[in-house]
């Protein structure tokens, strides 16, 4: 450790006070020469618990200093607006917006955006850069080469609009159109708008929402926030707009890095659900300002809520007959931060999921729509075998002596992967078709599933055993074991039976009501 020196200059002396103690009476025999022995020895002693208290008042800042260090992110922040402040050098610029992006703090990013002249600084960058004339779709397709101007644009508009979302207002998104001569507050929203303000800031987030495709391979998670933010304002505004109802390579590239980043993000699933439950933001056309705050709601999401849990819930019972992935990846999601996540949270997690956890029987729904196209029954079914693996890689993911224990996190997962196996295969012994063909593909995931389980012992639930229910959680999992057991055995059953049938006479009708 280092101190300031006498001038501020940094000095290696750290004090010893017991060394400075000894220092300071080594003169004492040459004070005893000329004054009596008591008053030597009351100086001597005042001295000695002079010399102990500084040192105690020593160690107790170096304690405090070390135990309770500077905020790093506020530290960053104040960086940052000291660099925006007096630099004009291209390269510093566009990485300081980039560390713009990677604070999470509101309190930081507060700091940032109160400063008038960085706020004002960073919304030029974006404008300036909004000014580059847009490359047609043909080439961006062709040319995998990624330009500067479009990395400034991704950039730069990414920090401002991190900004905005996180503690800005939509007052100063619509700013973008002006000349930046004025500045809006969070009150001047109310002040009339012009349908132009709103048409030039629809062009602004569509133009950024094309500039990221593959090309930028993987991204840190809140390039995919704000853009999914600033997917959500853009629907608002033109609800016409199908960015979230179409098989874009734009959308696909967003929902696949999400897919991708591990841990998932809370505004992640925030976001995705405000999508499905607003239609990609078209419910939200009247009111464009209280748009604005649902989805800075969702975008300063940092944690679970019971809130979250329901609108999760929503959007994956939500019956939306647009060919879109949005539902399926709130479930995947929803199950990935939920059920995987941690076990703290069981009462949020049934509410995100649903008590039986109905998604796969929704998809096999679709799936099995006579009335449907073709492509539209593929695209579910692609849909289906990812939700698949991701209830399979449930167990995967836990060793096999945490599965035979059973530990804590496996009979918290396991409840969850019973009841959603258990739907879904009661979903489709309703519909007593044991012939149609999806049954093989339901059949073998059913089985996988089955094959992850340590050995148990099936036993009829019998009153005994419900009463073992009480005594403990491991007895609880005993029993659900014993349940879910069971109903793969009837699944089993009722499909083989099917295939059988179908084997023994595929063209005679009447073989098949022999047996019924």
């Amino acid at each position: 450790m280092s101190l300031p020196g006498a001038r501020g200059e940094a000095t290696g002396h750290v004090p010893d006070f017991k060394n400075d103690g000894q220092l300071l009476f080594k003169h004492f025999d040459k004070l005893q020469d000329e004054l009596d022995d008591d008053r030597v020895r009351r100086l001597k002693d005042g001295l000695e618990g002079l010399v102990i208290y500084a040192r105690a008042l020593y160690h107790e800042g170096v304690t405090k200093a070390i135990a309770r260090p500077r905020n790093q992110q506020l530290l960053h922040s104040q960086a940052i607006v000291r660099i925006l402040h007096v630099s004009d050098d291209p390269t510093i610029l566009y990485h300081s917006a980039a560390s713009v992006c990677s604070i999470e703090e509101l309190k930081s990013l507060a700091f940032i955006h109160g400063d008038t002249r960085s706020f004002k600084r960073l919304q030029g960058l974006f404008r300036d850069a909004l000014r580059i004339p847009e490359r047609s779709q043909y080439n961006t397709l062709q040319d995998v080469a990624i330009r500067q101007e479009d990395k400034n644009l991704v950039i730069f508009g990414t920090a401002f609009l991190h900004l905005c979302f996180s503690v800005g207002s939509l007052g100063q998104l619509l700013d973008l159109s002006s000349n930046g001569s004025q500045s809006r507050t969070p009150r001047s929203t109310e002040l009339p708008v012009s349908a132009n303000d709103y048409s030039l800031l629809k062009n602004t987030l569509a133009r950024l929402w094309r500039a990221q495709d593959e090309r930028f391979g993987r991204q840190p998670p809140v390039f995919a926030s704000s853009s999914l933010a600033a997917g959500l304002l853009l629907g608002c505004l033109d609800p016409s707009t199908p960015i979230f109802y179409q098989d874009s390579r734009w959308l696909n590239y967003r929902l696949d890095s999400i897919s991708s980043t591990e841990p998932g993000s809370w505004n992640h699933l925030a976001l995705l659900a405000l999508a499905c439950n607003t239609r990609g933001g078209r419910t939200m056309r009247d009111k464009v300002d209280e748009a604005f705050r649902k989805i800075q709601a969702a975008y300063t999401t940092q944690e679970p809520t019971g809130e979250l849990a329901d609108a999760a819930f929503q959007a994956i019972r939500g019956h939306m007959r647009e060919r879109t992935r949005l539902p399926s990846e709130v479930f995947k999601l929803a199950w990935k931060l939920f059920v995987c996540g941690s076990g703290e949270r069981e009462a949020d997690a049934f509410r995100a999921l649903g008590n039986h956890v109905p998604f796969l029987g929704i998809l096999e729904a679709k799936i099995r729509d006579e009335e449907m196209p073709p492509s539209y029954r593929a695209y579910f079914r692609g849909l289906r075998s990812e939700c698949f693996e991701l209830v399979l890689d449930t167990f995967r993911s836990i060793p096999y002596e945490k599965r035979a224990g059973p530990s804590t996190s496996w009979r918290f997962r396991a409840q969850f992967v019973f009841r959603a196996v258990e739907h879904y295969a009661a979903c489709i012994m309703t519909l007593r078709d044991a012939h149609h063909i999806e049954n093989e593909e339901a059949l073998g995931f059913v089985r996988r599933v089955r094959a992850s389980l340590p050995p148990n012992r099936p036993r009829s639930p019998t009153r005994a055993s419900l009463q073992d229910v009480q005594s403990g959680p491991e007895s609880k999992y005993k029993f659900d074991a014993n349940i879910f057991e069971r109903t793969c055995e009837r699944f089993d059953q009722f499909v083989s039976g099917g295939q059988i049938r179908r084997r023994l006479a595929p063209e005679d009708r009447w073989c098949f009501t022999q047996d019924e």
